[in-house]
C-alpha cells in the first residue's frame, strides 16, 4: 500500500508541471493522466506475460480515455486482437474484434505523425488483414488496397492484382459504376507500368501485369462504346498529359476499337507530345482509312524518315506498298516493295508485295512471249517470298498456279527462236529485270 501511494504521489507531483502537455496525450485532468499511466502500465504487464484476455481489460480503459498515449498500445493491440479473433467462435464477437483490429491501424495513422515508410507499411498490413479476416467483402478489401497503393507505388504488384479481382466482382454485381471499374483498370495498369519500368528484369511482373488487364479486358465493361465512353473524358482534359493519353491509346488498340475519333485524336495527340516512327506510322495508317491521302502521304513520310531500325522501316514500307496494291496503284505498290526490301532483303512479305505488283503491269510489247514475260519476274519473287516467310507459302502457291498458267505458249517462244531456260530481260514501264524462260504447252 505504501508503495502504491508513493507511486500515485510522484505521478500527481509529475503531473503538477506537465498538466498542459499531459491533457492533451494522457487525458483531460491530471487524475485522467494518473489513471492512463496506471492502466498503461497494467496492461503491459499481462501484455508480456502473453495474459491478451487479461491485458484486454485497462487496454480498452486506455483505448477509450488516453488513445495518443502510446504507438506501443496500437502495435500491442493488433497483436492481441489476432490472436483473440482467432480464439473467438461467436460470430458476433469475431466480428466486433476484426472491426476493433482495422480500427487500430485508423486511430495509430490519426494520432501520431508517422514517417512515410511506416505509414505505407501501415496501410499494407491493414489490406492484407481486411482481406484475412474479410475474405467476402470485396468492398472493403478493394477499398483497403486501393489506398495502400495510393500511398506507396513501390507496394507489391500483387496489391494491384488483389483490386482488380475485387473490382471485378463488384463491378459484375453493379456495385461500382463502370467509370469506377476502369479507372481501377487504368491506375492498377499504369502502376504496373511503373514498376515494370523500374525493374526490366523481373520475370514476375509482367505475368501479373497481363492478370490485371485479363480481369478488366475479358468484362462487358471492356466493349468499345463503353470505352470510348468512359475515356473520352479523361482523355479531353488531359490532352497534354502523355501517360494519360498513352493509356487511352494503348486500351483502345488492345480492344481494337481503333475506328473512332477518340482513337484518331489520341494518337495525333501523343504525336505531339512524344513523337516517334511508330506514332507517325499509326497516323499514316489512321489517315489512309479516312481516304485522306494528303496527310497519310505525310506521316508516312515522316516515319520513314526518323525511322532508324530497319526492320520498321522495310514493315513500314511493305504495309503501305500492300496498302496501295489494293488501290491498284502499281507504281507506287513497286516503288514502296523495293524500298522495303532494300532496307530488310530477308522480308519475305515484300517479295509477295512486289510479285502481286508485277503481275499486273501491262502494256509490255506486242507480242504474246513480251506481253506475258512481266508473269515470269512475278512468279521469281513469290517464290523468293515463301522461301524467306514459310507461312507465305499457301498464298503464294495459289498466285504461282494461277500465273504459270499465263506463261508463254512454247510455240510462241520458239517462234521468238527463244527456249525454255533461257535469259530474258523484262522491260516495261518500272520494270527492267531478268528472268528466264518458262512456257507452257497448248
Amino acid at each position: 500500500m505504501k508503495i502504491l501511494k508513493f507511486t500515485v504521489f510522484m505521478l500527481l507531483a509529475c503531473f503538477t508541471w506537465i498538466n498542459a502537455k499531459a491533457q492533451g496525450k494522457y487525458g483531460k485532468t491530471p487524475e485522467d493522466s494518473i489513471q492512463c499511466i496506471l492502466d498503461l502500465q497494467s496492461y503491459q504487464t499481462e501484455y508480456r506475460s502473453s495474459n491478451y484476455d487479461i491485458a484486454l481489460v485497462p487496454w480498452r480503459k486506455v483505448f477509450q480515455n488516453c488513445p495518443g498515449a502510446s504507438q506501443n498500445f496500437y502495435v500491442h493491440g493488433v497483436t492481441m486482437m489476432r490472436d483473440l479473433i482467432g480464439k473467438t467462435s461467436d460470430p458476433a464477437m469475431k466480428k466486433a474484434r476484426i472491426d476493433t483490429l482495422l480500427m487500430l491501424y485508423d486511430m495509430r495513422l490519426k494520432y501520431f505523425s508517422l514517417k512515410e515508410d511506416v505509414k505505407k507499411d501501415l496501410y499494407y498490413r491493414r489490406a492484407i488483414d481486411v482481406q484475412t479476416y474479410k475474405p467476402d467483402d470485396n468492398k472493403a478489401i478493394y477499398e483497403a488496397y486501393k489506398i495502400a497503393i495510393e500511398n506507396n507505388k513501390d507496394i507489391d504488384l500483387i496489391a494491384a492484382a488483389k483490386v482488380m479481382l475485387a473490382a471485378r466482382e463488384l463491378f459484375e454485381k453493379n456495385e461500382i459504376t463502370l467509370e469506377e471499374f476502369t479507372d481501377a483498370y487504368t491506375t492498377m495498369s499504369e502502376l504496373a507500368d511503373y514498376q515494370l519500368k523500374k525493374d526490366p528484369q523481373d520475370t514476375v511482373k509482367p505475368q501479373i501485369k497481363a492478370g490485371i488487364e485479363g480481369a478488366f479486358l475479358t468484362t462487358d465493361a471492356a466493349n468499345c462504346e463503353n470505352l470510348t465512353k468512359v475515356l473520352e473524358a479523361r482523355f479531353n482534359a488531359n490532352k497534354n498529359n502523355a501517360e494519360v493519353v498513352k493509356m487511352v491509346v494503348s486500351l483502345l488498340t488492345t480492344k481494337e476499337c481503333t475506328d473512332n475519333q477518340l482513337y484518331y485524336d489520341g494518337v495525333e495527340a501523343y504525336n505531339k507530345i512524344s513523337p516517334s516512327p511508330a506514332a507517325s506510322y499509326g497516323l499514316a495508317r489512321m489517315y489512309y482509312s479516312k481516304n485522306d491521302k494528303d496527310k497519310a502521304n505525310q506521316y508516312f513520310k515522316e516515319a520513314v524518315d526518323t525511322e532508324t531500325d530497319q526492320l520498321n522501316k522495310s514493315k513500314y514500307y511493305q504495309e503501305f506498298g500492300a496498302l496501295y496494291l489494293k488501290e491498284k496503284n502499281i507504281g507506287q505498290t513497286i516503288n514502296y516493295a523495293r524500298q522495303s526490301i532494300a532496307a530488310n532483303p530477308k522480308n519475305g512479305k515484300a517479295y509477295y508485295v512486289l510479285g502481286m505488283a508485277y503481275a499486273q503491269v501491262t502494256g509490255c510489247g506486242d507480242d504474246e512471249v513480251s506481253k506475258s514475260s512481266v508473269y515470269w519476274i512475278a512468279v521469281d519473287q513469290l517464290v523468293k517470298a515463301k522461301q524467306l516467310d514459310p507461312s507465305l507459302a499457301a498464298e503464294a502457291n495459289k498466285s504461282i498456279s494461277l500465273f504459270s498458267q499465263h506463261f508463254p505458249l512454247q510455240g510462241d517462244a520458239f517462234f521468238l527462236d527463244l527456249l525454255d531456260g533461257q535469259k530474258y530481260t523484262v522491260k516495261c514501264g518500272p520494270i527492267n529485270e531478268t528472268t528466264v524462260v518458262r512456257t507452257r504447252k497448248p
